[in-house]
């Protein structure tokens, strides 16, 4: 079954595409550059992982609370509507709501996979191109995941909501590597991160959640939290970036 017909839109109606002003840029010194970064290159090989092995794709999803949330984070509960709701319209809501969360997550993340793919590109140092390359990698398990609990799982998806198209734009089409840097690593992954922890707050306890929603749905959704190496590989990576002063006395900006 492809993907599109599990939208709830057309994909037709919410293609979308622009201009990502980007200025490439090789390095022919490979043997310079932050050791550190080197480093954590060298982690970032051992430490992947595979998507389809890792997780049981075979184990199923509650159908009326896929993600197993209380239903106090809908935030028509308690309301007159919800009151006068079915249970099986109240799962359909649950069911619809989670879908939506889960698609801005898979979309957040191909922004992510486009992101790192343009620092890789755009950044100067050559073991800082050899570390960028692990995040894209990174992205592109997380992106699978978040597909596959869709695609095989809730069978349904939605378009990319107007907020997290405007902060991508935003992200993507500055020519300066380290401004696309920020605002992935900052904006975009701290975005996430909190409402990854959010869905955690919100959820049933673990002992109460099926085993196939506490293994397939905690893993994927865990899939996408950063370890250790990648703070440390952000702070590498911008204290490595030259500022030169543009526009007026104490004005400066990254060079690039």
């Amino acid at each position: 079954m492809s993907t599109q017909r599990i939208y709830a839109l057309p994909v037709e109606l919410t293609d979308w595409k622009f201009d990502g002003a980007t200025d490439i840029q090789f390095n022919w010194e490979y043997d310079d550059g932050s050791d550190a970064l080197l480093e954590l290159y060298d982690k970032g090989k051992q430490q992947q992982w595979d998507a389809s092995s890792r997780l049981d794709w075979s184990l199923e999803l509650d159908p009326d609370n896929p993600m197993q949330l209380k239903d106090e984070a809908i935030s028509i509960y308690g309301t007159d509507p919800w009151h006068r709701m079915t249970d099986k319209e109240r799962a359909w809501l649950r069911r619809e709501l989670q879908a939506n969360s889960i698609s801005q997550f898979m979309h957040g993340e191909q922004g992510a996979l486009i992101a790192t793919a343009k620092i890789v590109a755009t950044v100067p140092d050559i073991n800082a191109k050899f570390y960028a390359a692990t995040q894209v990698m990174d992205e592109a398990r997380h992106v699978e995941a978040y597909k596959r609990l869709l695609h095989e799982k809730l069978k349904i998806a939605y378009p990319i909501n107007k907020a997290l198209k405007t902060l991508l734009e935003q992200t993507l089409s500055d020519r300066r590597w380290d401004m696309t840097y920020l605002g992935m690593q900052v904006l975009i992954e701290g975005l996430a991160l909190a409402a990854f922890q959010s869905i955690r707050d919100r959820g049933a306890p673990r002992l109460v959640r099926p085993p196939g929603a506490a293994r397939v749905l905690s893993a994927a959704l865990r899939g996408r939290a950063r370890p250790a190496r990648g703070i440390r590989g952000r702070g590498a990576v911008l204290h490595a970036r030259p500022l030169q002063p543009v526009g007026g006395v104490g004005a400066a900006r990254p060079a690039g």
